[in-house]
């Protein structure tokens, strides 16, 4: 008989914010002698267990660090891949974010994807936008590096602006840029 460790878990110590790397699986199927994209279509299925279980037990926001900044520099037949396996995922689990009040959200230099998973992405966003459980953010396109870059260009539209002084930016306005 499967014991549930579900049950062993004491609710009170589950982490409010849960981040994932998501790493390895192309270098695991390369390990199994299949093609990288098997692996990482092997690999929808951990999320979605990840997701769930996460969910359950409830996590508050799980982070899930999908496709930084880098992979951009893999073949561009593994990223044409990548990105239909993101199309077609996020098109076939929005009706379960839904059905367990899952809220999706993304983080990144979103306009970087191509517009077939923008768009699709940007619907299952609106679609479980009212959902209250669970915030689901996928890092899409992401890096600190991009993130960093990102909110310093933002604060210095707003002093270009007049919106802000450059004396003004703390700690606190920095960070209320941040992804």
């Amino acid at each position: 008989m499967a014991m549930d460790f579900k049950t062993q878990i004491d609710k009170n110590k589950v982490p409010e914010h849960i981040a994932i790397i998501m790493d390895g699986n192309g270098r695991w199927a390369k390990k199994q002698g299949r093609l990288r994209t098997f692996g990482h279509k092997i690999g929808v299925k951990a999320v979605r267990e990840t997701v769930e279980g996460a969910s359950e037990i409830g996590v508050k926001f799980l982070t899930m660090y999908t496709f930084s900044t880098e992979n951009w520099k893999r073949p561009a037949g593994e990223i044409k891949a990548l990105m239909e396996l993101l199309v077609k995922s996020i098109h076939k689990e929005t009706p379960t974010l839904n059905q367990n009040n899952i809220r999706l959200q993304a983080i990144g230099n979103l306009e970087q994807l191509p517009e077939k998973a923008r768009l699709q992405l940007q619907k299952s966003i609106d679609e479980t936008s009212q959902n209250t459980g669970m915030h689901l953010i996928l890092a899409l396109s992401y890096s600190a590096r991009w993130e960093i870059l990102h909110a310093t260009r933002q604060l210095a539209d707003k002093v270009a602006q007049g919106l802000i002084k450059p004396d003004e930016i703390s700690e606190a306005v920095f960070q209320a840029e941040l992804c």
